[in-house]
Order: structure tokens, then C-alpha cells, then sequence
């Protein structure tokens, strides 16, 4: 890890208790609309890999719906959590970048994690998501648009610095398709929370196709 990815995982172990008070509890239409667009698209009792999975609140509605799930993070504080508020599901520290699952997934969650990669590492997530996703999987990005690198307050920690990468539709569009991902639907939001990052949410499903 570089010093940027070292710092991001430092961050979210000092917040993850506040942070999963803050988002672990959403239930609005508004605030699910991008986990539901992801399961439209599945089938039941599909097998999803949730990479950066953090407190574990997307895996634990993706199984409320009906589904299996394994989930990762680089946080341990996070990963804490995620095993405390569902036992049923397995958690593990890892990194996204080199992770593999205990078996093949019909589908891979990223929400909310990869845009504290550089570029290099967020398309070495990709590569290795491809290892593991079977053909015709189905990918869910989450990302912050906008353009270019920057350091911004943590909004749940002010004195700390984080490193964002932001991109846009198009940016994204064409990372995908470089790995072999073919964009089916997307969806933005804007910040319905004032501990967000202040920039609109995308989100991508992509099939993937060998």
C-alpha cells in the first residue's frame, strides 16, 4: 500500500464505530435505490462478493433479499463490526487489489470504496475482480463523480486529510470496457446525508463478457 491507502484504511478504522451509527441505519427508497438496481439484475440465491464491504450493511441487505454473500475490507475496525452485526455472513481483512473469494460469484459489489485508489490500483481491482466473476457476472460500481485527484477533510474526522479520485460517466465507461465489462445501467444520486463527500454518486452495472 502507498501512503494514501495507508492512511484511508487508518481513517476508517478511527470512524468506523460513528460511521456505522451514521449509515448502517438508512432505509429510505432514496437512500437503497442503488442496492435494489443491483439486484434487479440478479438472480435469487445469487452468490455476491461485496469488496470494501465496510460495516457490512450492503451485504446484510443483500442477503435479507435473498442472497449469499462474502464481503472484505482493508479495515479491521470495519471488518469488526460487519461480524458483530452479521454473524451469518463471512467477513475477512483483505485487499481488494489481490482478494479472492472462497468460489466463484455471480455478481461483485463495490459501493463507496475504490475511488480512495489511484487510478493504477482501481484498474488492478478490476483485472482481479475478472478472475473471480463468472461469465455474464454482473458488477456494481459506486463511485464520486467528478474529475481529478484531490486530499479533502473526512467528514467524520475534520483534522484528517483523505485521498478522493474522482471520474466521470465516460472515464468510468471506458475503464470498464478496457476489462472487459459491458455498462447496462446507471444511475446517480446526489449527498442525501451531510457526512457524504459532497459530490453525485454513480453508480454502474456492468456484465461482464469474456
Amino acid at each position: 500500500m502507498n501512503d494514501w491507502n495507508k492512511k484511508a484504511v487508518e481513517i476508517y478504522d478511527k470512524i468506523a464505530e460513528e460511521y456505522s451509527k451514521n449509515f448502517d441505519c438508512i432505509d429510505s427508497e432514496s437512500d437503497l435505490v442503488f442496492l435494489n438496481t443491483f439486484l434487479s439484475h440478479l438472480q435469487p440465491n445469487s452468490y455476491i462478493v461485496d469488496v470494501g464491504c465496510g460495516t457490512g450493511f450492503s451485504a446484510g441487505y443483500f442477503v435479507k433479499k435473498g442472497m449469499k454473500v462474502e464481503g472484505s475490507d482493508l479495515s479491521s475496525s470495519m471488518i469488526a463490526i460487519a461480524k458483530r452485526n452479521y454473524p451469518e455472513i463471512i467477513f475477512s481483512v483483505a485487499d481488494m487489489r489481490k482478494f479472492s473469494p472462497k468460489e466463484k460469484a455471480d455478481a461483485v459489489w463495490a459501493g463507496y470504496s475504490l475511488f480512495h485508489f489511484e487510478q493504477k490500483d482501481f484498474e488492478k481491482t478490476i483485472k482481479q475482480i475478472r478472475t473471480y466473476l463468472k461469465p455474464e457476472g454482473i458488477f456494481g460500481l459506486v463511485m464520486q463523480e467528478g474529475e481529478g485527484e484531490l486530499e479533502r477533510d473526512e467528514p467524520f474526522l475534520p483534522e484528517e486529510k483523505i485521498y478522493l479520485h474522482l471520474y466521470t460517466e465516460d472515464q468510468l465507461r471506458s475503464i470498464l470496457k478496457k476489462y472487459g465489462f459491458n455498462v447496462i445501467e446507471q444511475k446517480r444520486k446526489t449527498p442525501l446525508h451531510p457526512n457524504e463527500f459532497p459530490y453525485n454518486k454513480l453508480l454502474l452495472i456492468a456484465k461482464c463478457h469474456f
